[in-house]
């Protein structure tokens, strides 16, 4: 038998499945908008589904990348119930039962001889609770028909008459939805939740997978009136697709010694500094006493220039300071990471190429923040780890970094961690500060989304979407190692993170009112000093303290509350700081930045 694919419809039941190898949200494909493929497993598939062969057209997906276009779609917020695919738990194969025979609508088909549904054998479920961010995938069964490749006639199913067979898989595909501020709610036009975009989806029997696209259908035809608006031309369902903008952090893309360079520079700018406060978004306010570089006086010390008080506010620096802490819960470097940066690694300079330069790589320790220092200052929290000990490094004859517990001759002492614990994660008010990290690294125009959030965190490894769980020593996955692409675990914010309240947030920041020392915080009054145009006098600009929580997020009188928990909560607190970043640098005056 030679089988074919037949297309099946729209409309669209939701589930999810960490098992699917969609799970890892994002849509991608040649000359059309994907949505990512179903799972399946025949005997042209590998690693449940994705396949290393196929009919010659196969356009396949883009599971397993995550560096195409990101798209939005829907997700689960955290503490909802979601359908998995139950899977043999000796092979991880999917189970078939024999059960009712469940429609791509998700309506059962019924044998017209018995008033009941029709028998087949299709996928099983179980249950599981759903992490904040992952997506909701469909369930809709796809149909296809079976060709005699001798005779090129169309099987008949001798169940229902017709040419067309129930896909034994669901098709588990991310759902994309429509910008519901740009065109309202489509579901009148759709017929489907959420603002979900119909998907076209399509089983190939041959290769048992299923593969889901937008339709290619128009949405509004030319001239037809939408929400007011007149439109000239045909807009089709594709159009509305909303890819996701990363703008300034796309930096996540860079090799890992930039980033490790960029948190190596706020870490000594923190060290140097004499305070440590907040501003109002959140970010570190650091305040340094500036020396001359060269000049001295007379007792050899260096001549004091200035004070300076500026908040870490360079994107890279931000953005690395979010994954130490969102990896490790805490900001210290671990002795064993506390050697050269190699920047030959995923380009740069090849190292032999670096051997041969006189200015090459440093031989000095990577520097480690000062815990005492940020524990003066009420900041222990950013520096709670497990393990901490004063411990000594020093070199062997090859160069290596050797660290060691005990005192020794000529051995560098230092207090900190020597290796990262998996007891230390991020907890309560870490998140606080992951939040404002990220968003110091976004643009100051653009907003932050739960999409932002999710799709970035994948790209840094904070979400474990792709590769495997264990190698060997030749890079294999070891037998029993889990695939990420096919067994996606996103980050759980619902873990240790408290309730975002929007309004307390900003009712202590802004001002400060008492300064930070003793183990103590600062303390702060909720406003923040910006330039107001004076009403009595146009184009006279008067240096005003103003409510951050009113002027930022609401009319300046009263501003809007909101409290979350989960991804929607972080998600809420991240654009809230971006927000405010926004707002003192339109307002605020330049040497109060």
């Amino acid at each position: 038998m030679k089988r074919s694919m037949y297309v099946a419809v729209v409309a669209l039941f939701l589930g999810c499945s960490v098992n699917a190898l969609a799970g890892n949200g994002y849509m991608g494909g040649s000359g059309t908008t994907t949505a990512g493929s179903g799972s399946g497993s025949g005997s042209g598939s590998t690693d449940g589904g994705t396949t290393t062969d196929g009919p010659l057209t196969d356009q396949g997906s883009d599971q397993g990348e995550l560096f195409g276009d990101l798209f939005v779609i829907d997700r689960y917020l955290g503490g909802e119930t979601k359908r998995v695919p139950a899977v043999d738990p000796a092979t991880g194969e999917p189970m078939l039962v024999m059960g009712d025979w469940i429609d791509e609508n998700g309506n059962p088909v019924i044998d017209p001889n018995t008033n009941a549904p029709y028998q087949v054998e299709q996928q099983a479920w179980t249950t599981a609770p759903a992490i904040g961010g992952e997506p909701k995938l469909t369930e809709g069964f796809a149909r296809y028909t079976i060709v005699n490749e001798d005779t090129g006639e169309t099987e008949i199913n001798p169940m229902t008459g017709d040419i067309y067979f129930p896909a034994p898989y669901p098709s588990q595909c991310v759902q994309p939805v429509a910008d519901a501020v740009r065109w309202g709610d489509i579901s009148s036009k759709t017929g489907l939740p959420a603002n979900h975009l119909p998907l076209v989806i399509t089983f190939d029997s041959t290769w048992e997978r299923t593969e889901c696209e937008v339709a290619s259908t128009i949405f509004l035809a030319n001239g037809e009136t939408w929400d007011g608006i007149t439109y000239y031309k045909d807009i089709y369902y594709a159009d509305l697709v909303q890819e996701v903008e990363f703008g300034r952090l796309n930096l996540g893309r860079a090799p890992d010694a930039v980033l490790d360079h960029a948190f190596d520079e706020a870490i000594n700018s923190i060290n140097k500094s004499k305070s440590i406060a907040l501003d109002a978004s959140g970010r570190l306010l650091l305040t340094t006493d500036v020396y001359d570089e060269f000049l001295t006086n007379p007792d050899g010390t260096p001549v004091y220039l200035e004070t300076v008080t500026k908040a870490i506010d360079s994107p890279l620096e931000n953005l690395a300071l979010y994954i130490k802490l969102m990896r490790d819960g805490n900001l210290i470097t671990p002795a064993d990471e506390r050697g050269a940066i190699d920047r030959s690694i995923l380009g740069g300079i090849p190292l032999w190429k670096l051997l041969e330069l006189e200015d090459g790589p440093s031989k000095s320790l990577r520097p480690t923040i000062d815990i005492a220092h940020m524990q003066e200052f009420g900041l222990g929290d950013l520096v709670d780890a497990s393990n901490i000990t004063t411990y000594w490094t020093t070199r062997d004859a090859e160069g290596n970094l050797i660290v060691s517990l005990e005192a020794c001759e000529g051995c560098e002492q230092s207090y900190g961690i020597t290796t990262r614990s998996a007891n230390d994660m991020s907890v309560g008010d870490d998140f606080v500060f992951s939040a404002t990290f990220v968003a110091s690294a976004a643009d100051k125009t653009g907003r932050m989304t739960m999409d932002k959030v999710v799709y970035l965190n994948s790209i840094l490894g904070i979400n474990l979407v792709v590769g495997y769980s264990e190698y060997d020593e030749n890079g294999d996955p070891v037998p029993g190692a889990i695939s990420y692409t096919k067994n996606p675990v996103y980050f759980n914010f619902a873990t240790g993170m408290n309730e975002y309240n929007r309004q307390s947030a900003f009712a202590n920041r802004g001002n400060k009112v008492t300064e930070p020392g003793g183990g103590n915080p600062a303390t702060y009054d909720g406003n923040v000093t910006v330039l107001v145009e004076d009403p009595a006098t146009a184009g006279t600009w008067v240096q005003t303290d103003m409510p951050i929580f009113a002027n930022v997020f609401g009319d300046g009188t009263t501003g809007q509350d909101f409290t979350g928990t989960d991804i929607s909560g972080f998600t809420a607190m991240s654009d809230d700081d971006l927000q405010t970043i926004g707002y003192i640098h339109t307002y605020q005056i330049p040497g109060l930045r």
